[in-house]
């Protein structure tokens, strides 16, 4: 097999895979409690957003652990940002566990996903809920040089590992003085990210990595 077929093969996997995911839409919809913004109080979204978890584990969506959920809410009510900025939704779960906790104090939250189907999927469950996010679809690297927002408290990096370097600069410019940066998986997928340790320590950038998942996997938090 060639390197070019082999590619080839692969998007066409891919394509695949995402056209399958969008056609199952609905059905993935019904599995869902119902809710609406007129009805979602507390209780109500508390329960749909478990169920979204419990579904999204049979679907192998990479969604945030309930242990993680925990910590970054604590962090957000510790910090009570008034602008989040999500890198990487997928399907919308751990965006909606900050709105949850978030909208206390009546943050806003903005965040991007490249996916089709996420964003898909992510759309309904903010419509579903009446969640405040605003949702910016395409690739985070392109779309963040145009972003002029540079108000950030939180900022959240959970999406493709081998560009999180890439990723943290971009978050940097945008980040309000004093915020907080979070950067999901940073054990687990060390490997793909040392050029991003690499930059730490040239820039000498002080940082901290909680361990708090069953698979001692680890948080990064970075304090500008």
């Amino acid at each position: 097999m060639t390197p070019d077929f082999k590619q080839s093969l692969l998007a066409l996997n891919s394509q695949l895979a995402q056209e399958k995911r969008l056609l199952n839409l609905t059905e993935v919809v019904n599995e869902l409690p119902h809710v609406s913004p007129t009805t979602c109080d507390d209780a109500t979204l508390h329960q749909y957003l478990n169920a979204l978890y419990t579904q999204g584990r049979t679907r192998h969506t990479p969604n945030i652990s309930p242990i993680n959920t925990v910590f970054l809410q604590t962090l957000l009510q510790q910090h009570q940002p008034k602008r989040i900025l999500e890198i990487g939704c997928a399907n919308g779960y751990s965006t909606l566990r900050f709105w949850q906790e978030a909208r206390a104090w009546q943050a806003h939250i903005c965040t991007l996903e490249i996916s089709t189907p996420n964003i898909i999927e992510a759309k309904h469950h903010f419509a579903a809920t009446g969640a405040n996010i605003t949702l910016y679809e395409g690739n985070a690297l392109e779309l963040m040089p145009h972003m002029t927002d540079t108000s950030f408290n939180f900022i959240f990096i959970d999406a493709r590992k081998i560009k999180t370097l890439d990723f943290f600069i971009q978050a940097r410019r945008l980040a309000a003085p004093k915020a907080l940066i979070v950067i999901d998986d940073v054990l687990k997928f060390k490997d793909k990210m040392q050029n991003f340790y690499d930059y730490l320590a040239q820039e000498q950038i002080t940082y901290h990595i909680e361990t708090i998942d069953d698979d001692e996997d680890g948080v990064m938090l970075v304090q500008l």
